[in-house]
């Protein structure tokens, strides 16, 4: 799936310009709502929040969550 730039500070998170240089396969949701687990084609495993991908994408069901603050995160490449 194409993913948008953003950029996401644990709490609120924005769109940036552009689309990232990489494609993201969902692999499992994280702990922080809305937020998944991700494969990407540059071969680094990444936390994307569902609003930056591109395309409409039918997600399983996020059943457990009740994070207030997640992980910062952003389209950059950065292994956490």
């Amino acid at each position: 799936m194409r993913v948008r730039n953003f950029s996401y500070n644990g709490l609120t998170g924005k769109l940036l310009e552009g689309v990232a240089e990489f494609t993201a396969e969902f692999i499992k949701w994280s702990d922080d709502p809305g937020i998944a687990i991700c494969s990407c084609s540059d071969g680094v495993e990444r936390l994307i929040p569902t609003f930056a991908f591109v395309e409409k994408v039918n997600f399983p069901v996020q059943e457990k969550t009740g994070v207030i603050l997640g992980t910062p995160c952003s389209s950059a490449k950065k292994v956490f």
